[in-house]
């Protein structure tokens, strides 16, 4: 009976070896990064108008051009992730950004910055769902949730680390140095391309059996004594594995049709609110009175509590509801926001920030979760595809829209009145999730208990 163990049953049966983890950290830089390059643009934009003179609208496009490359990133690079490898395709995309981002220094005018600020974003789309479904293949699936939040928490730790790496470089050197430090990047492509091994899952899907097996003997002595008398196609199949025949198609079935619309609804207007936030809020300080100095302060403590409060909101769902959760944290973030435009003091201004990030950006870092409660086994990687291709139009949107707005000059509340209606909507869009997909996170655990 030992050729029908699987690996994932092993995986589940086995604590995870310590070179596990070390690829973990590896692959979990690599996001840091991404997320620095991603949030450098916006401490940089204030220098970049004084330099190049371009309009409020000129600089939202710059968001945009973005989140097109970070689309077109997602959807290329992860499909050919299935084709030429998760490593070599992880590797690829930080080559790609870490190379047109820290060129993007060295740009002589708005066009050239444009450019190379597109090919950059192109490789960053790839680098998250890269490191999520490499690492997803690593891991159980009782602790996959858990480590799509560590991934994305690390994503908003580097926009912690690009504020402080602005507050530190802008006002003493300018705004080039900043992306000139996207270089470092390459040297975790190297270390990505030098310690990490391709999954054995890949691997036993190209049927390049000695391979994945010399890969479980590498990683996981624990697994090899039964690795190594199983049957290949056995053992790395599973029973639940499919036959890569599932169809986008599934995802509007009568099952999951409404699920997937309230999820869209949801991706949408939450990355359109965080990505307004992230993209507006210095340019918003300094116009309001602060020194850039100061404004670079509010968004070290804003991507800070957002990575401490993912973290918190992550233990947080996993023992209540979490749709109840996440529209608690989503309608309490909105208030923060409009409270904000309205504050006064320091002390209100501060809490206020922290606030908003941890109970938005925060709830963006594992609002993945509900896409994994949402769909069964035979959908889940499908669905989440989806939710976040929908949600980089949102993330399109934001940073356009705050353009035209601050052109037409509002009162510095008017805007925040703005922000926290999205963030509203997302607490309604989950309640609704909930209502038309009425199944918690322990449902689905009973469903299948590897989850």
């Amino acid at each position: 009976m030992q050729s029908a163990v699987t690996y994932d049953q092993c995986l589940a049966e086995n604590p995870l070896p310590r070179r596990v983890l070390g690829i973990a950290a590896i692959a979990s830089t690599a996001v840091i990064f991404d997320g620095y390059d991603l949030q450098a643009l916006s401490y940089a934009l204030p220098k970049l108008v004084a330099t190049w003179h371009f309009s409020s609208v000129q600089a939202g496009l710059l968001a945009s051009y973005t989140f097109v490359g970070l689309f077109l990133g997602a959807v290329g690079l992860g499909a050919l992730g299935d084709r030429w490898g998760r490593k070599r395709v992880l590797v690829a995309g930080v080559i790609v950004f870490a190379l047109f981002m820290g060129t993007a220094g060295f740009a002589q005018n708005y066009t050239q910055f444009a450019v190379l600020r597109f090919c950059a974003s192109v490789g960053m789309g790839g680098v998250l769902p890269g490191t999520i479904a490499m690492l997803s293949e690593y891991v159980p699936v009782r602790r996959r949730a858990r480590m799509i939040a560590v991934s994305a928490g690390c994503f908003t730790f580097g926009f912690m680390v690009a504020a402080i790496a602005a507050t530190l470089l802008v006002p003493r050197f300018g705004w080039r140095p900043l992306f000139h430090l996207s270089y470092l990047a390459l040297l975790v492509a190297g270390l990505i391309a030098w310690l990490v091994p391709e999954t054995p899952q890949y691997l036993a899907t190209r049927r390049l059996f000695d391979r994945a097996l010399a890969t479980v003997e590498k990683l996981y002595p624990t697994i090899w004594p039964t690795a190594r008398t199983a049957d290949p196609e056995t053992f790395f199949a599973g029973p639940k594995r499919q036959d890569g025949k599932i169809q986008f198609r599934t995802l509007w079935t009568d099952r999951y049709r409404r699920s997937t619309i309230s999820l869209s609804l949801l991706y949408l207007f939450l990355q359109f609110v965080v990505y307004a936030l992230d993209f507006w809020m210095v340019s918003l300080l300094v116009s309001h009175g602060l020194s850039l100095v100061s404004s670079y302060s509010y968004a070290i403590e804003q991507a800070a509590a957002a990575t401490v409060g993912g973290f918190v909101l992550g233990w947080v769902l996993d023992r209540v509801n979490p749709y109840f959760a996440l529209a608690v944290a989503f309608a309490a973030g909105g208030v923060c926001l409009v409270f904000f435009g309205f504050a006064t003091s320091l002390v209100a201004l501060y809490t206020l920030n922290a606030l908003a990030g941890a109970l938005i950006i925060g709830g963006q870092n594992v609002v993945h979760t509900l896409v994994m409660a949402t769909y069964g086994p035979e959908a889940r990687a499908t669905g989440l595809g989806w939710a976040l291709g929908i949600g980089r139009l949102g993330g399109l949107l934001g940073p356009l829209i705050g353009g035209y707005l601050l052109k037409l000059a509002l009162p510095f509340p008017a805007y925040f009145l703005v922000f926290a209606f999205p963030a509203v909507l997302c607490a309604i869009t989950v309640l609704v999730l909930r209502a038309v997909r009425a199944r918690s996170a322990e449902q689905v655990r009973e469903l299948d208990p590897k989850y």
